[in-house]
């Protein structure tokens, strides 16, 4: 999952020089959410919609529609944009990126290769499209999800069980948060399990740890335990 295979290239940027005016255009005639801000071909911030309406006047501004774009033609990027900026590098994993991206409370990072050059953008609408995509989540998925041993064979077990009978494997993924020692939380997500065998499978999970619920999204099917 390297970022440079889920960023979006096509990245529109701004100069540092540029006025607030300049952004809000882009802003209004692009689908993004972000700028980065550029100068001498170098990233040195960042300019988001949220940092332009910080930067607009008040509704209880007396200026006329005249005088605002003035105003905002007055307003240099480089007074208003985030900095220093946060980046990465197009060598990281999308799951780092995600990581990078809760903890500093960011929606995107711009991409730099190895000399500093601006090769892309990441924002968070590309790390759910990975997300999916890697979980196999769709209108057709299975899902189980269980709190079980950590020990060695317990999910090649499980694993078995779901393709005994035909059923195929999506994704497994597993996590230690809010897990006493010695368990894990596992989340099968699976295709092609009949509906008989949809039940069969859910009791055997239930034999193996504390299965926290179910669900068969091409019957609209879920269960809470």
């Amino acid at each position: 999952m390297l970022i440079k295979e889920w960023m979006s290239t096509s990245v529109i940027t701004i100069n540092d020089n540029d006025s607030l005016n300049d952004a809000i255009k882009l802003f209004e005639s692009r689908v993004i959410s972000m700028l980065p801000v550029l100068k001498d071909g170098k990233v040195v911030g960042i300019i988001t919609d949220g940092d332009v309406k910080k930067a607009m006047p008040s509704d209880a501004t007396t200026l006329d529609r005249f005088e605002l774009p003035v105003l905002l033609d007055s307003v240099k990027i480089k007074s208003v944009m985030s900095k220093p900026v946060i980046t990465t590098s197009v060598d990281h994993t999308v799951d780092e990126i995600a990581g990078t991206m809760l903890k500093k409370g960011i929606s995107g990072m711009p991409v730099l290769d190895y000399k500093n050059r601006l090769k892309g953008i990441i924002t968070k609408s590309d790390v759910f499209r990975c997300f999916v995509s890697f979980t196999g989540v769709s209108e057709k998925s299975q899902i189980f999800a269980i709190k079980i041993e950590n020990k060695p064979g317990v999910i090649k077990r499980l694993s078995d069980l779901i393709r005994k009978d035909g059923g195929r494997l999506c994704s497994i993924l597993t996590s230690y948060d809010d897990s006493e020692e010695g368990f894990r939380k596992v989340y099968f997500h699976t295709f092609d399990i009949s509906t008989s065998n949809f039940v069969e499978i859910t009791d055997e999970f239930q034999k193996a740890g504390e299965l926290f619920y179910v669900a068969d999204l091409a019957r609209k099917f879920r269960m809470i335990f």
